[in-house]
Order: C-alpha cells, then sequence, then structure tokens
C-alpha cells in the first residue's frame, strides 16, 4: 500500500456533474493548485472538446504543477491530434468501453473492431511519446475473456496503466461465488490482472450502489496502484468515489501521510464556490456537521475529551469543532459556552454550576424552550449571547 496514488479526476468527470456550474480557467487552475498542494499525484482534465477546456488546459500544463497531468481523450485519432497541441503534454488518458452493452447500444460496433480502435489509438499516441493510461469503460460489465484479451494487447503495447472502470457501480468487494462472476468481483479481478499482466493498475469506481470508496480501497488492497476519485465525490449520476475519504482512509489505517490533508476541507469549498454544488452537513471529513456535537452524552463525551467522538481531530483536516446548544442537549455543553463567552470578555473565574443565574439559565434552556417543545432547532451563538446578557450573566 505505500506505493499507492490518487488519480483526481475533478476536472473531468466531476465537471460531468449534472446542474453544477462549469468552472472558468480561471477557477480550474485554482482547484488544480489545491489538488497539487494536497500532493494529489496526477490531475486527469478535459483539454480538446472546446475551447474553454483547451484553455484551462494550458494553464494548468503551464502551471509547473508537482503532479502528473493527464488529459482524456476518446479512442481516436483527431483527439489525439488535438490534445498533441498543447504545449508541455506528457500523458493522455485513452478511453474506450469495453462491454457489450456499450459496444451494441452505444457504439454499434464489434468487439473486434474496438479491439482494432484501441489498438490504434494507443499505438499512435506512443508513436508519439505520450505516457498512456487506458480506461476500460464498463469494465465490471465486460466479458472476462475479452477483457483479458484487451490487456493483453495493452502490455504488448507498453501501456503504462489499465484502468478498471466500475461505470455504473455494480462492482462489489466479494469474492466470486455463484452469484458473483469475476467482472464484478473487485478483489478478484484486481488479483487476476495483477497475478497475470505486468501493467500498473487503477481503479475507477463509481458511487450506484453506495461502494465506491470501499471497491476503492478494496482495489488498493489487491495490488491496484492508483486510485481514481473526485473531491466531493462529484461526477455522473451518484458519482465517484471520494478523493478525501480515499486519502483519509490511506492516512488512517495505513499510515500514509504523503498527502496534505490540512488542506482537504479547504479544497472542498473551493469547489463548492467554483462550481455551485452543495457539501452536505454531514458529508464525512469536510462536513460542517462532522466535528458538531449536540446531544447531551456526546457532548460530555468530547468536553472531557475530543477522542471520544472523533477519531480525528477537525484542525488536521482544516475543519473546525462546533457545540450546539439544542434539543437532547444536557448541562455541560451549556456550561461550556458559558465559559467560552466569558473568557471572551477577559472573564477568567471559572463558572459556578451552584449559582443562581447559572441554574437559571440552564433550566430556562432545558424546561421552557426545548423541553415544552416552544424551540426545536439548536440556538445561534448570538442567540445564546443574548439569553446570557438576559440572565445577568455577562
Amino acid at each position: 500500500m505505500e506505493n499507492v496514488k490518487v488519480d483526481d479526476t475533478t476536472l473531468r468527470d466531476g465537471v460531468q456533474m449534472p446542474g453544477i456550474r462549469a468552472p472558468s480557467p480561471k477557477e480550474r487552475l485554482e482547484i488544480a493548485h489545491y489538488l497539487d498542494d494536497i500532493g494529489i499525484d496526477r490531475i486527469e482534465l478535459f483539454g480538446t472538446w472546446y475551447d474553454v477546456d483547451r484553455k484551462s488546459a494550458q494553464m494548468i500544463l503551464n502551471a509547473g504543477f508537482k503532479a502528473m497531468i493527464g488529459i482524456w481523450v476518446r479512442a481516436n485519432k483527431n483527439d489525439l491530434d488535438e490534445a498533441l497541441r498543447l504545449d508541455g503534454i506528457k500523458g493522455v488518458g485513452i478511453s474506450h468501453p469495453i462491454s457489450d452493452i456499450h459496444l451494441t447500444y452505444k457504439l454499434n460496433i464489434s468487439r473486434e473492431e474496438a479491439f482494432k480502435r484501441i489498438h490504434d489509438a494507443i499505438q499512435y499516441a506512443k508513436d508519439h511519446g505520450l505516457i498512456v493510461f487506458y480506461h476500460g469503460e464498463d469494465s465490471t460489465r465486460a466479458d472476462w475473456e475479452y477483457e483479458k484479451s484487451i490487456i493483453k494487447m495493452l502490455t504488448e503495447l507498453k501501456v503504462d496503466v489499465y484502468r478498471v472502470c466500475d461505470t455504473v457501480g455494480v462492482g462489489i468487494g466479494a469474492h466470486t461465488s455463484s452469484v458473483i462472476p469475476i467482472n464484478k468481483s473487485i478483489p478478484d479481478k484486481i488479483s487476476e490482472i495483477k497475478k497475470n499482466f505486468k501493467i500498473d493498475i487503477e481503479f475507477h469506481g463509481h458511487d450506484d450502489l453506495g461502494g465506491a470508496v470501499t471497491n476503492t480501497m478494496i482495489a488498493l488492497q489487491n495490488g491496484a496502484t492508483y486510485a481514481s476519485t473526485t473531491m466531493l465525490g462529484m461526477g455522473e449520476r451518484a458519482g465517484n468515489a471520494e478523493t478525501e475519504k480515499v486519502i483519509m482512509n490511506l492516512n488512517y489505517h495505513y499510515n500514509i501521510s504523503k498527502y496534505n490533508i490540512s488542506l482537504l476541507t479547504k479544497a472542498c469549498h473551493v469547489i463548492h464556490d467554483a462550481m455551485d454544488i452543495r457539501i452536505p452537513s454531514n458529508k464525512a471529513i469536510v462536513g460542517e456537521n462532522v466535528f458538531t456535537h449536540q446531544s447531551g452524552i456526546h457532548s460530555a463525551g468530547v468536553i472531557k475529551n475530543p477522542e471520544t467522538y472523533e477519531p480525528f481531530s477537525p484542525e488536521s483536516v482544516g475543519n473546525v469543532r462546533r457545540l450546539l446548544v439544542g434539543p437532547l442537549g444536557g448541562k455541560n455543553v451549556i456550561l461550556f459556552k458559558l465559559q467560552q463567552i466569558l473568557e471572551k470578555e477577559g472573564i477568567t473565574e471559572k463558572i459556578d454550576p451552584n449559582d443562581g443565574r447559572v441554574k437559571a439559565i440552564i433550566d430556562y434552556i432545558q424546561q421552557n424552550l426545548f423541553g415544552s417543545g416552544i424551540r426545536r432547532s439548536p440556538l445561534t451563538d448570538d442567540e445564546f449571547e443574548q439569553l446570557v446578557r438576559m440572565f445577568a450573566l455577562k
């Protein structure tokens, strides 16, 4: 696992997410800066379709990032020629379907025709000195024998990386069985490719069945070198494995510390601002609620030792801890926030929980507001401060 790499495709698959605002070239460059500062190993992006794509790609190529820059193309000469017009290009990701359902209904071509297309595009890219990542679109619904013939051809052409694409998220982290064929079994498929072919493997997982991150981690555990991910899980339909989740799993479970996790939350907010994508409050790692505590039991534990309910600190990922006074809250959080307010005012003496005013504000909040059902949402900090003034505690 120490040699794993992250290939972030926020600026390719991510920008295909329905309903978002397309980022400008300047915004794409800023996002790429954050990805590079995090330590992402490869940044994948569009660079051939529209003027805005070409301009963005050239700006990113000119920026001198440490990350490898990969331009996504289809398996045809025209796309490759457009990519080759970019100054400083070193690598491409060539994508072509390999499942029968895609070949028949999307492209209306045979397996043989697809094989030749893929072969000729890769040969052309290699003849021009490009690093090639080949993306086997819809790999988890492809015929296994046909897929192996494709991989064999890739090794003969000295393709650098084969991307196993779980395009509609039907892969599963289970071994083959009477109901799980090898094309859908992520551990067995990756292991078999690793054992029988000399080529680096990448896994690209979609989240249609909710397994993208788990399948990505299983792929890495079974020999994949690259994880293809997007920030916030952006992408088509249910999106992809989240970059921030994969990085934190690598950090937390495998002590892989080469990525700057302190930038994860900020990077997600930059993407939110650029593309108008909502960050759910309960989004793992970067959501507002991840380090927000309201219930009495949880708040009391966190006040005494944050590790009781936080596996890693908010500061480590650029997030912030919040304690809310709300329904199901206990007196500990009220006392804690009251102490914070007084300290902010320069009052250093400890709160006396037996002070009549302190007892009164606790009783008012717990019984009059929340206990009666008059108030059903937590108090804002401003509202809490108003109550402190009302009870002459400030």
